[in-house]
């Protein structure tokens, strides 16, 4: 029988989803037109500031500890080194060469996010290492990644565009140096266990974690000017139900985070993130197109609450809430019989309530209320546990 070995081509999905996040991320965050800036509210978190190194140390620590890794000492070196070269090169030359105001107006080194950029690749490091012994190394991975990320949007140190540019660098930079560590090692330090051929594709129930982009669609006409709201950071936890070989219930609870601008007379304000916390319920569908790609499809409604916008004297208020209804199609990729990713596209629709009155930080002139339907692009990456 021959020595199993590493695929030719299974590195190519997750990098390919790594690329499209740095796509999507660098091709909308000319959208936040950063022109104006009414307060700089945000503080250093000592936790995050550790967090992000987290998973790149959990691989080391399971295999110090006496757990099997795909990887030996050397070849596990090796593809992290690489990755980690391929990530500082891209994200910190970046940083200084665009000129990207922080959203607290801190500094001009905003876009990518660094701290994003350090925990995906981690996390996609633990995925490689750890995932073919238990889905739940690279589903806790993913998980503190994705916290990390979300904190940088809410504490104002990031826009969500920002994040999502450091997790597709730091995803692709990840795949890509395991692809080198391949290269170099072949089959030497590799645990043949880690790439066993997979067993058939069944639609198994899941719990995923989503992180992703959504793309307001227009402006709000308000008083004399808009309200804009810049792409927003969504992220949360999906689980679904099995009831038939294609066919499950899923229900999610999830998180988003929308940076607002005020526009009055060529006069553009950040406000603040408004961030808004709900959960939907949807029925899905799931077919087979291989033992590793499968299509997916879902509808679902539900409704999301909206925490209070910080705004300055809240001379800028936004409704309590708004029921959603939802559609998305996306290619769920096993990487192994019990963890899988999944990438995504959809289109949501919602309804908007906003107050203004006249302020001078945010050069609003007149008092007014504006309230309707809006639609919005979704875009996202997930990584899943199946049972």
């Amino acid at each position: 029988m021959p020595t199993p070995k590493p695929s030719d081509d299974t590195w190519l999905i997750p990098a390919g989803a790594g690329a499209g996040l740095v796509t999507l991320g660098a091709a909308t965050q000319h959208s936040s037109d950063r022109w104006s800036f009414a307060k700089a509210s945000s503080h250093k978190n000592g936790f995050i500031e550790v967090a992000q190194y987290i998973p790149v140390a959990l691989p080391w620590a399971m295999k110090a500890l006496g757990q099997p890794t795909r990887s030996g000492w050397g070849r596990m070196a090796t593809s992290q080194a690489t990755a980690i070269a391929i990530m500082a090169g891209s994200v910190y030359p970046l940083k200084r060469g665009i000129d990207s105001r922080r959203p607290d107006d801190s500094d001009s080194h905003s876009f990518p996010s660094g701290h994003s950029a350090w925990a995906f690749m981690g996390a996609t490091m633990t995925a490689n290492e750890l995932a073919w012994k238990s889905p739940w190394y690279p589903f806790g991975a993913y998980t503190l990644a994705t916290a990390v990320a979300a904190e940088r949007v809410i504490n104002s140190r990031h826009y969500p565009t920002d994040v999502i540019a450091g997790a597709g660098i730091g995803i692709l930079s990840a795949q890509l140096g395991y692809f080198v560590g391949d290269l170099i090692f072949g089959n030497r330090q590799l645990d043949p266990r880690s790439v066993c051929p997979l067993h058939d594709n069944l639609n198994l129930s899941f719990l995923s974690l989503n992180i992703g982009l959504n793309l307001p669609l227009g402006r709000i006409a308000i008083g004399n000017g808009k309200i804009i709201r810049l792409p927003a950071l969504s992220a949360g936890f999906h689980g679904g139900f099995a009831i038939g070989d294609n066919w499950g219930i899923g229900a999610e609870v999830g998180l988003i985070s929308t940076p607002i601008q005020v526009e009055e007379r060529y006069d553009r304000t950040l406000v603040a993130p408004l961030t808004s916390l709900g959960a939907v319920i949807s029925p899905y569908y799931r077919l087979a197109l291989s033992r590793r790609v499968s299509f997916s499809a879902d509808i679902g409604a539900g409704y999301y609450h909206n925490f209070r916008l910080n705004s300055i004297d809240e001379a800028v208020k936004a409704g309590n809430g708004t029921p959603v209804g939802r559609v998305n199609v996306g290619t769920i990729l096993r990487l192994s019989d019990h963890f899988s990713c999944k990438a995504s596209v959809g289109y949501q629709i919602s309804r908007y309530d906003f107050t203004i009155k006249q302020s001078e930080d945010y050069h609003l002139t007149v008092s007014d209320h504006s309230s309707g339907t809006t639609g919005s692009l979704l875009f996202s990456l997930s990584s899943r546990v199946e049972f």
